[in-house]
């Protein structure tokens, strides 16, 4: 099998960890791409190991292993999304929803993968068409698209419609529009609801709403969104997945709906989205921490 290997560029619990998983595989006789600037992390010349340009890395393989925190994995996800390729994630962060392999566990879960005992869960990306006057840009987000007011020091004024229908006009620090995947992440902070991945479903959440009477709502993801930007100041932006920010300065409007295609994570036997929960957010402890 040939697998990528997706690091993050600045992530130093990488040079720690890398060497021990790239060993792992070889022993293992897997065929590994990584990107030029692994060198940084990890020196290892061997017939099994590739440098290459990262954005050919999605192409030449089978699978992508993205290694370090949720961030990590949501960039190579972007990477993979339309190649229909699964990808997996090792993490070495903190709070992490996306990736159940830590470094305790690789060994037991990389074989598994390997010997072909996992499955491929599908979750569903949200896709923003972004009218400008003198073009249109497409984005692609697996937790959400966030309207942020930038420097505004007021709330700002954002006028929403579904299904080509007046909706309502958000008066707040921002708004939130996210997958059930991307609903444990933005999207609760600011007090949005937890839901399955199995559901059909997009969430809106307003951030620090002025009204008591603007809550979060969830519609069905076969529901088409639309932002009127036309009032929107200079310094407000569509930020995509917490990773990449677009000036809505010069924006029309933004339509967000389900895309055509969906994120495939590997899943392994016993790992549900219930238990990662549960074990994220210390649900179900008892005073003794059991």
């Amino acid at each position: 099998m040939k697998i990528g290997l997706h690091l993050h560029p600045h992530y130093k619990t990488i040079s720690k960890s890398l060497p021990e998983i790239v060993a792992f595989l070889i022993s293992k006789n897997q065929q590994l791409l990584m990107p030029e600037f692994a060198r940084h992390y990890i020196r290892i010349e061997n017939s099994l190991v590739e440098y290459v340009a990262a954005e050919k890395i999605p192409e030449m393989v089978d699978a992508m292993f993205s290694i370090g925190g949720d961030g990590s994995f949501l960039g190579a996800s972007r990477q993979m999304a339309k190649t229909g390729k699964p990808v997996l994630g090792i993490h070495l962060g903190g709070l992490g929803f996306l990736s159940d392999i830590s470094m305790e566990n690789y060994k037991e879960r990389l074989t598994a993968f390997l010997e072909g005992d996992y499955t491929v869960e599908e979750r569903s990306v949200l896709n923003a068409e972004v009218i400008f006057a003198d073009r249109k840009e497409t984005y692609f987000a697996f937790n959400d698209f966030v309207i942020d007011k930038g420097h505004v020091l007021t709330m700002i004024k954002i006028r929403t419609y579904v299904d080509d229908g007046y909706f309502n006009t958000y008066r707040s620090d921002g708004l939130i529009i996210a997958t059930p995947t991307g609903s444990t992440a933005y999207s609760l902070s600011a007090g949005g609801p937890i839901i399955s991945p199995r559901l059909n479903v997009i969430v809106i959440s307003p951030i620090c709403p002025h009204s008591l009477s603007a809550r979060p709502v969830i519609l069905s993801d076969n529901q088409t969104i639309r932002i009127d930007c036309t009032e929107l100041n200079s310094d407000v932006s569509l930020i995509i997945d917490g990773q990449n920010r677009v000036p809505l300065g010069k924006a029309d409007n933004i339509t967000i709906h389900k895309a055509d295609f969906s994120l495939k994570i590997v899943r392994f036997k016993g790992d549900t989205f219930f238990e990662t929960l549960r074990l994220k957010m210390n649900w179900g402890l008892d005073v003794r921490g059991n």
